[in-house]
């Protein structure tokens, strides 16, 4: 995958819808989400209001996309260590990824409450594969990893854990969904009262993960 076969237009374009997510991301480390202004990511990237438009409608929009980008690395980085056979190891690995990719604590905490606030999660996202050359180079086949909203994501794995038998056949996998979201929002929540840095919550993931597993009667890990 090269950027060489896109025109300079193209290149752009990219190049500022990442920009604008960087620059409110950034933005995130020290803000509130509903106390960071369009006008702000604006004068940020040097682009007007108009154009900002053109690329996210709504502010939770450029949260959703961010959410996106995150959950390829995870899942390309899985999928490079884990046997595509294993479901549930892939659900394992995907959450110590995503811990790798937490800069700051505070991003998390802000998007779990925006999306709880304008009670969207995000939907299935389409990042394009120059998107992708721009944002990982270098991470072979990345391109070829597909991308669904995180909920989707576990049940796919799930079914195929299902199908494998290395859940019981009398699993409720919607339950289970449930489960995994609320471990996913709900260990980066307890850990910001707890020493919060990146091991902390890698740690509390892969004990909840255990506990979890354990409790549905998956053998030890």
């Amino acid at each position: 995958m090269t950027i060489k076969g896109y025109s300079l237009r193209e290149i752009k374009h990219a190049r500022t819808k990442i920009a604008i997510m960087n620059a409110f991301i950034a933005a995130l480390e020290k803000s509130r989400f509903e106390d960071i202004s369009i006008k702000r990511i604006c004068k940020n990237v040097e682009i007007s209001e108009g154009t900002f438009f053109n690329y996210f409608p709504k502010k939770i929009d450029i949260i959703h996309f961010f959410i996106h980008v995150l959950l390829l690395k995870g899942v390309w980085q899985a999928q490079r260590s884990i046997s595509a056979e294993y479901k549930l190891f892939l659900i394992d690995a995907v959450f110590e990824n995503l811990t790798g990719s937490i800069q700051n604590a505070n991003i998390m905490y802000q998007i779990i409450a925006a999306m709880i606030n304008q009670r969207e999660l995000p939907k299935n996202g389409v990042i394009t594969d120059i998107e992708r050359e721009l944002l990982y180079p270098g991470c072979e086949g990345i391109e070829n990893v597909r991308i669904t909203d995180v909920e989707t994501f576990f049940m796919e794995c799930l079914k195929g854990a299902l199908k494998n038998r290395e859940l019981p056949k009398n699993i409720n996998l919607e339950d289970m969904v449930v489960s995994l979201m609320t471990l996913l929002g709900g260990t980066l929540i307890a850990t910001k009262f707890a020493d919060n840095d990146n091991k902390n919550v890698a740690y509390h993931f892969r004990r909840q993960l255990r506990i979890l597993w354990n409790g549905i009667g998956v053998k030890s890990r």
